[in-house]
This record gives structure tokens, sequence and C-alpha cells, in this order.
């Protein structure tokens, strides 16, 4: 499984599948994919990421805070060259296929 999978699958457990449709779970930790690549981009650190975008998530969308971790530690660990603003849009693409 690669570790584009597993994180999909970990995104799935990691939230409540009865109380949101997969379009929105896609759409929202896509938005996280997002912030995730924009706090790396700018230089902040991993642990201040999850902390920061964790803290970003409020009423229907806190939620999705066991997820952050997951997500994040992903985009950090992509190559340099990989991180761009069509990583979101290719995440949520692929987690809607799945």
């Amino acid at each position: 499984m690669t570790r584009f999978a597993v994180l999909i699958s970990a995104l799935v457990l990691a939230t409540p599948l009865a109380a949101q449709d997969k379009e929105s779970i896609c759409s929202t930790s896509a938005g996280i994919v997002d912030a995730a690549v924009e706090a790396r981009t700018e230089g902040m650190g991993q642990k201040k990421a999850v902390q920061t975008i964790g803290n970003g998530l409020e009423g229907d969308a806190a939620i999705y805070k066991a997820a952050v971790q997951p997500i994040v530690n992903w985009v950090y660990g992509l190559e340099e060259a990989q991180l761009s603003e069509e990583v979101g849009a290719t995440y949520e693409k692929a987690c809607l296929a799945q």
C-alpha cells in the first residue's frame, strides 16, 4: 500500500464517516493539505504546523483534528519539488476516487 493510500485510510478512520459525506471529508482534508503545504513553504516547523492547523479547525471541521497530524506528516515528507498549489487538488481527487 502506498503512503498516500495509508494516509487516506488513516483519515477515514480518524473521522466519523456517519457524520460526514465523502465529498465533505475529501474537501476538508484537502484544505488541511493546502494549509500544511503553505506552512511548510513558509518555513514553519512540522510540530508548529500541526498545532496551528489543528487549532484553526472549529465548528463542524473540528472533527478533523485527529487527521491533522498524519496529513501534515505526509506533506512534510514530500520532496520539496512536489510542493505546489496542486497538492491539495490532487489529494482531493485521489480521496474522492477511494
